[in-house]
């Protein structure tokens, strides 16, 4: 009676624990799950804020290289210059020029617009009015006239929210003789950040500038907010005046409603003075939640090794009041389990579950697995990242131990298959030696799949290369490996000569097999080092570490006569590229490296196509002039 009285409390308080345990685990879960959801939330509020910020600062970047290019051109001197007559004037055609512009840049929505050293406006791409001064309506075009200096902006006009670069035009004399103005309209990012991370936007301009937009581009306005990008969604313009009445400054940046995932993002000048708001609505579905779905899992799998051990520790105790019982209660609970479960004294298994040997089925017994090995872990793989056995100086099981909080997992290949467990380790302390059970989880597909989102993560999904985010990473890493220990770097940037000949006359999918063979044809001809990417339509770059610069050239040399070389069998009509090659300069950093190749190739397709062009070196004072900012 004794021995069942105590039977009887111990269980009474073995499930009494486990309820205690197991609502605490609930309550843990549920506030580690809302935590977690907002971390999400801020992942894809941070994800999609550091996109605005690129697309803003390459439209930047691209108005102001456009302004400078304009700068340069001797039509656009000749076109303001004092002593030509307005017949010549008449005569100058700009649509050509703006069209091989749009056409290198690939940016749309850019107006132009040429003053004189008078401050009078002589040309206007968006409209055929001319002649009238701008001096009292601008002020920046009053301060250009006083101090001429290269200027860039944001701001809010007549017609939207644009960016202005101007650029001086100055004589030999260093005078002013006219000025060059690029206007970027902010509409056409809506359309490159819907195609890049499928959401859809609504840029509002504050109600401040309600009056001032008084040919206001898209007509469209939402409460006095003008609405920036005509492709706006009318249901999302309605949902946004229902929250129009608060303001949106104090609005929180993320929130969700009906199931779509709302981002804020406010748009500053240079100066910090918010002009508007950019808005990105995103289905929920599209939120990475894989987090969420393993701490769902940590935490069922530790309920569920609680429980476990629970159950463990009351047979261990009852099967030293009666062995026979206790034992029958022990191996029914084990071999029930999906797990493989096993206890361990740090020197050899002692006992094992049914899972053990399903799994290690050439063996029956623990005998026969311990004459084949001497510990379980000789069956693991060496992979990084994965238990061994011996972890920073300590036996697998201890290190396990000593790091409870940590995901543990193993590799075994079995059958030639590879299979991934997450590994438990507790401590059993009813004996005066103490034992180890370990559970090992299956977690195969779980790592399989993670494993398939990481490859297509970094691959380009039509050639198989590595991708842009492959390129960006790699090129930070090489530059500073390369400044860390003097060693040489080289970039090779190239891109297929009139390719959209190509896509025009054959059609998309007959460009998309000729990317596919050109990509296979140059990857049979790197090295295992070289890194082959893909980083947008017909363009791709290769990363050459430990290459000077001869030996890129060669390289490209090589690669553009391999191309050039190609059997007609294989292609649609005789294929050329043109390379641009830089070497690593002690100046330089990812920007100027990929900048400076992007210039060669530039030569390249200006020099005639089908050739190889050498970047131009950068000295120190090089190197500070080109880094110098933007006043």
């Amino acid at each position: 009676m004794t021995f069942f009285k105590t039977t009887k409390t111990l269980i009474f308080g073995t499930f009494l624990t486990i309820i205690l345990v197991a609502t605490a685990l609930y309550w843990l879960y549920a506030t580690a799950k809302t935590q977690l959801y907002n971390d999400v939330l801020s992942a894809h509020y941070k994800t999609l804020d550091y996109d605005i910020n690129r697309l803003v600062e390459n439209r930047r970047e691209a108005s102001m290289a456009i302004a400078l290019t304009l700068s340069e051109n001797k039509q656009v001197r000749d076109f303001i210059c004092e002593h030509c007559t307005p017949e010549t004037q008449s005569r100058l055609n700009f649509d050509a020029l703006l069209d091989e512009l749009a056409l290198h840049t690939h940016h749309s929505g850019i107006w132009i617009q040429i003053l004189d050293h008078q401050g009078i406006s002589r040309y206007r791409s968006w409209t055929d009015k001319v002649g009238d001064s701008l001096v009292n309506a601008r002020r920046d075009v009053q301060t250009m006239l006083q101090t001429p200096q290269i200027t860039q902006s944001m701001s809010v006009g007549k017609f939207s929210l644009t960016f202005k670069a101007m650029v001086p035009l100055l004589d030999e004399n260093q005078q002013l003789i006219g000025i060059v103005e690029v206007v970027s309209h902010i509409a056409p990012l809506t359309v490159r950040l819907k195609e890049a991370q499928g959401v859809d936007s609504v840029i509002l301009v504050d109600k401040r500038y309600r009056k001032q937009l008084t040919k206001a581009y898209t007509g469209l306005f939402v409460n006095d907010y003008y609405v920036a990008n005509a492709n706006a969604s009318k249901s999302e313009m309605s949902y946004l005046e229902t929250v129009a009445s608060q303001r949106f400054s104090k609005m929180e940046p993320v929130w969700v409603d009906d199931n779509k995932v709302i981002t804020q993002h406010p748009i500053q000048d240079d100066s910090g003075l918010v002009l508007g708001y950019w808005f990105l609505f995103a289905p929920e579905k599209n939120l990475d939640l894989v987090e969420m779905q393993q701490l769902k899992s940590r935490y069922l799998y530790t309920a569920l090794v609680i429980m476990l051990l629970s159950l463990m520790l009351m047979l261990l105790y009852i099967f030293k009041k009666r062995s026979d019982i206790s034992s029958s209660y022990y191996r029914t609970i084990l071999d029930s389990a999906s797990e493989i479960i096993f206890v361990s004294n740090l020197e050899r298994i002692l006992e094992a579950n049914q899972q053990f040997f399903e799994f290690y089925s050439k063996f029956n017994s623990i005998d026969e697995f311990l004459r084949y090995y001497d510990c379980v872990c000789d069956t693991f793989e060496k992979q990084e990242g994965y238990l061994q056995r011996e972890m920073e100086g300590v036996f697998w099981l201890e290190y396990v131990l000593k790091h409870p909080d940590d995901l543990h997992k193993v590799v075994i290949k079995k059958d030639s298959q590879t299979y991934y467990f997450q590994v438990k380790v507790a401590q059993i302390q009813l004996y005066e030696t103490p034992l180890y059970s370990v559970i090992m989880h299956d977690i195969t597909s779980q790592e399989l799949y993670k494993k398939q989102l990481e490859f297509l993560s970094q691959t380009d999904t039509l050639t198989g290369i590595s991708n842009r985010l492959v390129f960006n990473q790699t090129l930070v890493q090489e530059v500073q490996r390369s400044h860390r220990y003097h060693s040489d770097l080289s970039l090779l940037i190239f891109d297929i000569d009139f390719f959209k000949n190509i896509n025009d006359s054959y059609g998309h999918e007959v460009g998309d097999q000729v990317l596919i063979t050109l990509s296979e044809e140059v990857g049979k001809l790197l090295r295992e080092t070289d890194v082959f990417c893909r980083i947008g339509g017909e363009e791709f770059t290769i990363i050459m570490p430990e290459t000077n610069l001869h030996d890129a050239e060669q390289t490209a040399e090589r690669l553009r006569k391999a191309i050039e070389e190609l059997p007609q069998s294989t292609l649609p009509t005789q294929l050329t590229v043109s390379f641009g090659v830089a070497a690593m300069t002690r100046w330089d950093n990812d920007k100027t490296l990929l900048k400076r190749a992007d210039q060669a190739l530039y030569r390249a397709k200006e020099n005639g196509r089908n050739r190889v062009e050498i970047a131009i070196e950068l000295d120190n004072q090089a190197h500070l002039n080109f880094n110098k900012p933007i006043n």
